[in-house]
């Protein structure tokens, strides 16, 4: 199979590992990203959460001709955002497609019905889905409000969670598990701040992490003010200096942080969906304590078997966090299974077999 990527060169967490997989699974010259995106090719552009793939310049006439012979059997619309929409409405408008499907990756149950109604989607990918027994936005109201009665949309639409690129982490086996927990995120929802205050004032316990604030992070400024406010404990003789609170770690420091914990917390944000930070606290050979993703993930983890799922208003966070610092082989247990878990189903490489599977069968 041969597939247009339409892409643009904004970093998205879902549609960017699949690019990588869907290379690695098929082969480099089998994808093709249009427009040319830099982070996925030029080592000066590179990512921190994504592996570079040998890839060419493609122009806009270039493109034309290819889908004129019939150059691709697919055509993936990896955007959401306008400059990749107009790009495809361009070329959609000039030569005939093959079958296209849509990787939605914004934040949010929403759907685009807009792109549907511009293009013959045959596969709606949906990174926030939600419609999955138990979810509180189960009811049918909200199914036929999101999907505006159309029954076809809802049978053509699946999830596509986020994936890990493995191979960019880095090796942390030598690393000793000097810390108890860490937990550390954007202040986008006032129940991240909350986590760091339970966590950094548990009595004996070696804290390391905190939160760091964006403009548009209103939810945390409503309830909590100032990032000072926070009284986060570090490994350090003392509190870290202010301006370190509030700046997000550099990836390396970020990744041995997790590797140096017994345990890490994960929690959503601002969305429904499980973070890139879910799925790297289990590759690196940590326990994760988590709330329980909102949104359907295939495969997802099963609670005390690959992951620990704690409370929505974290009454119990602090109560599990101490059990499984005690209970040692429990935890041990629980870090094995989930990281062979992870591999099995959650990596670049598998999010791209997950995705060529549904086309099968759906196209």
């Amino acid at each position: 199979m041969r597939i247009l990527f339409l892409t643009d060169d904004a970093l998205d967490y879902a549609s960017d590992p699949l690019y990588v997989g869907l290379s690695r699974v098929l082969g480099n010259e089998q994808v093709v990203d249009y427009p040319y995106k830099r982070s996925f090719h030029d080592p000066e552009a590179r990512v921190w959460c994504l592996a570079q793939r040998p890839g060419r310049r493609y122009g806009h006439e270039e493109v034309t001709e290819l889908l004129r012979d019939r150059a691709f059997d697919l055509v993936c619309l990896a955007s959401f955002r306008r400059e990749s929409l107009d790009e495809c409405a361009r070329l959609y408008g000039q030569v005939p497609f093959p079958p296209m499907v849509f990787v939605d990756g914004e934040d949010g149950a929403h759907l685009r019905h807009d792109v549907v109604r511009r293009f013959p989607i045959r596969v709606y990918f949906k990174r926030d889905y939600v419609w999955k027994m138990g979810s509180r936005l189960r009811d049918l109201g909200a199914v036929a409000w999101t999907f505006r009665g159309d029954r076809a949309l809802f049978e053509r639409t699946v999830p596509l969670p986020l994936s890990l690129v493995s191979d960019t982490l880095p090796d942390c086996g030598g690393v000793k598990k000097e810390i108890d927990v860490s937990y550390r995120g954007r202040a986008s929802h006032p129940r991240r701040v909350q986590a760091v205050e339970i966590l950094s004032n548990m009595a004996g316990v070696r804290f390391s992490g905190g939160v760091y604030a964006s403009p548009d992070d209103r939810a945390y400024k409503l309830k909590h003010g100032a990032v000072a406010r926070l009284r986060t404990k570090v490994l350090a003789d003392g509190p870290a200096p202010e301006a370190d609170r509030q700046k997000k770690q550099r990836p390396e420091d970020y990744y041995r942080e997790i590797a140096a914990s017994k345990i890490a917390v994960a929690l959503r944000g601002g969305g429904l969906t499980a973070s890139l930070r879910y799925f790297e606290i289990v590759a690196l050979g940590t326990m994760l304590i988590s709330d329980r993703p909102e949104t359907l993930l295939p495969n997802e983890f099963l609670d005390r078997r690959h992951a620990v799922f704690c409370s929505p208003d974290l009454s119990d966070l602090e109560s599990l966090a101490r059990y499984y610092l005690r209970e040692e082989k429990e935890r041990a247990a629980i870090t094995s299974e989930g990281r062979a878990h992870l591999l099995k189903y959650h990596t670049c490489e598998r999010r791209a077999e997950y995705f060529l599977d549904v086309c099968a069968r759906t196209i």
